[in-house]
């Protein structure tokens, strides 16, 4: 944030205006933009590991344990995800088991969903050219190899079956 900030919001704004100049929604709310109005945040900043999810018997659950890029669109509904898994260990397992089979239950996946929008992050600075070649180039793909669901699949078809009972 401090390094963003030492950028005038009116440098800010002609830069953004220049980046989106062809992209007619963002071009015209950014026209109805004054700098003074404008907030400068600094770049995302993405949660490091927590090595502990639990201790004696509180637990951690959402954004204060696994918080990914909110590029990943993904925050919400891990937190959800966590809280259903946590209730379904605590049904079935007595303290302190039910919070070890949590973490089990969860750190892998909200790992992989961390790194992957780690990845994304990185992979969305393409400059111009790079801009140009991908509005080219992406509709095609999608068309005919990147499928969505294939692509997305695995983060948004997941499901908790309630029923299924945990194991320590």
């Amino acid at each position: 944030m401090a390094q963003a900030g030492q950028t005038p919001p009116d440098q800010w704004l002609r830069q953004l205006r220049d980046v989106h100049a062809d992209d007619l929604p963002a071009r015209d709310v950014l026209r109805r933009v004054d700098a003074e109005d404008l907030l400068v945040v600094g770049g995302l900043e993405i949660m490091p590991k927590v090595p502990h999810w639990h201790r004696d018997r509180m637990v951690l659950v959402g954004d204060a344990t696994h918080a990914p890029s909110s590029s990943s669109g993904q925050g919400a509904s891990l937190a959800v995800e966590s809280a259903i898994q946590l209730a379904r260990c605590l049904r079935d397992l007595p303290d302190p088991r039910a919070a070890t089979a949590y973490e089990r239950l969860r750190r892998d996946r909200v790992t992989k969903i961390a790194v992957n929008a780690e990845h994304n992050n990185r992979q969305k600075a393409f400059g111009p050219v790079g801009s140009a070649v991908m509005s080219v180039l992406m509709p095609i793909a999608l068309k005919t190899f990147l499928k969505p669901t294939r692509m997305f699949g695995p983060v948004h078809g997941y499901r908790i079956d309630w029923s299924l009972p945990v194991a320590a």
